[in-house]
């Protein structure tokens, strides 16, 4: 990349700083405009300082890319710019590469919202988490058995006090243990990202699922996380996908959330409560499902590695609803089947974000417009949500 000319034209900068932030995103100039919803020959008309750019497009540019607007009126070189980006920014950025226009939108905006929380951090003056020590010592990549999967679950319960009872709030769950837990739109395809993980140096351990794939995946999906975060914790990042023929980390982790979310001993306890020994009807694959807050078809998944299911698989699935089914039984709908989308910010945010930033706007720290911006919600919804909380307040003081 060539460096700026010395002291150049506010022009010719802001059309440098646009063409280095596209290629730090990942974007061809035209992916980037199919996005924007311009032609290839504008974008680059903007970024040779041809054509004046309005305000409104740059604002979108610069969410697109994942970078703030003042970004692009930094007087700085490329390899000034390149050498200040955090490894953990270049790590996502360079591995997103290879993504489709929707992962790659998703990184970004990824980017930008844990560069909005470190603000919050900074402007309220709230102490860092930091990195976490590791619990575990990091796996080498080589394949494990059955067996040795469900110990290394089992270990990971242990150290969370979890036992053998079902976790029916797995973000609430990683909210409480300090994960960084975000949730971003990344793709609908089986190529696309189903989830990643990295270590953050002030945040700790972020874990991110894909908002676009379907909602029942979001458990497992989350426990697939925490298998890298305390077995791989190593790897500068790891960006997972839902494939056959994925490589050994993949698979650890895929067996790992499995036995994580059910284990063997509480599988067991809930077979003997319900009278039987092996599972051969959809009905009972509900009554599992349920009890430990997973899909129909990861209760089937985990059974299946048990050898405890009394019937093939096929039967098991072959036109059943399990929504439809799962009613019958007079189950009411659960989130893991009925999530609301768009998804409200606490459940593709972490939970300390909303409190920095309720509390920037408490203490005037920040507008309420750029809170609203922060959380990518209205001003009038955050409104909202800031006289609910103010009434619960009110509640517990004088109830």
């Amino acid at each position: 990349m060539s460096k700026f000319t010395e002291n150049p034209p506010l022009e010719i900068r802001l059309g440098e700083r646009l063409r280095l932030a596209r290629e730090m995103a990942g974007f061809t100039q035209g992916e980037a405009a199919q996005t924007l919803g311009i032609t290839s020959p504008a974008l680059s008309q903007y970024e040779s300082a041809k054509r004046r750019i309005e305000a409104l497009t740059l604002d979108r540019i610069a969410r697109l890319y994942g970078v703030p607007v003042t970004y692009f009126f930094t007087d700085v070189t490329t390899s000034t710019q390149l050498s200040e980006q955090q490894d953990w920014e270049t790590s996502l950025r360079t591995l997103g590469n290879s993504l489709s226009i929707t992962g790659k939108t998703g990184i970004a905006k990824l980017i930008q919202q844990i560069h909005d929380l470190e603000e919050l951090y900074q402007l309220t003056k709230t102490t860092f988490p930091g990195k976490p020590h590791p619990p575990f010592a990091a796996l080498p990549k080589e394949e494990y058995t059955d067996y040795e999967v469900a110990e290394f679950a089992q270990k990971a319960r242990r150290y969370y006090n979890l036992g053998v009872a079902p976790l029916l709030n797995i973000k609430g769950f990683l909210d409480a243990q300090g994960y960084q837990v975000f949730a971003t739109p990344l793709g609908q395809d089986r190529t696309d990202l189903s989830g990643l993980f990295f270590l953050h140096p002030n945040l700790g351990s972020v874990v991110v699922f894909n908002e676009d794939q379907a909602y029942t995946r979001s458990p497992f999906t989350l426990s697939h996380e925490i298998a890298h975060s305390l077995f791989h914790w190593d790897r500068p990042a790891i960006l997972c996908r839902d494939l056959e023929g994925a490589n050994s980390l993949e698979k650890f982790a895929n067996r790992f959330a499995s036995y994580f979310l059910i284990p063997q001993e509480g599988l067991q306890e809930r077979l003997e409560v319900m009278g039987i020994r092996t599972v051969k009807h959809p009905e009972e694959v509900i009554h599992i499902a349920r009890y430990f807050g997973v899909s129909y078809q990861g209760a089937i998944y985990r059974l299946a590695a048990d050898r405890k299911l009394g019937a093939p698989p096929e039967a098991l699935t072959h036109n059943i609803k399990p929504i439809a089914l799962a009613k019958s039984l007079g189950y009411s709908p659960s989130t893991c089947e009925f999530g609301v989308r768009p998804l409200p910010p606490e459940e593709r945010l972490p939970r300390i974000f909303l409190e920095l930033g309720y509390g920037a706007i408490a203490k005037k720290i920040l507008s309420l417009r750029r809170v609203a911006e922060m959380l990518r919600i209205s001003d009038l919804e955050l409104e909202d949500r800031l006289s609910e909380e103010d009434a619960e307040d009110f509640e517990e003081v004088y109830a």
